[in-house]
């Protein structure tokens, strides 16, 4: 037993514990910094660059559609009308009017040719 003993104090006093540098845990901490740091800058420029493009690009679009619709021609159904008789006086010339009234019906979202006096209807 006094054999290990001495063995194991006399390998403990030849070899160097290993120990780590503190310039090296100083750098590696810095590297961390500077990763996190990275990450989180990115992380920034995407929100706002999101955010930016989300308020910008509704704008747009909202002004684009706003035109559209403004810019479309729309009839107010009086006594009498029918979707026939307002696709014959507003189809363009050799237009078949089914498809005219068709294309009225889909555009207004009518699920039947049912219309009623006072009712804005958009022209295709």
């Amino acid at each position: 037993m006094y054999q290990n003993n001495q063995m194991l104090a006399q390998f403990n006093r030849n070899s160097a514990a290993v120990s780590i540098d503190p310039a090296y845990k100083v750098k590696k901490n810095r590297t961390y910094v500077r990763v996190m740091i990275f990450v989180l800058s990115v992380l920034t420029l995407l929100f706002v660059g999101g955010t930016v493009s989300a308020w910008v690009g509704n704008d747009d679009a909202y002004a684009y559609a706003k035109s559209t619709v403004s810019a479309q021609a729309y009839v107010v159904v009086t006594q009498g009308d029918t979707l026939w008789s307002i696709a014959s006086s507003h189809a363009a010339k050799g237009q078949d009017l089914r498809e005219y009234v068709f294309q009225i019906r889909k555009l207004n979202n009518l699920k039947n040719v049912t219309i009623h006096e006072g009712q804005k209807l958009l022209l295709p």
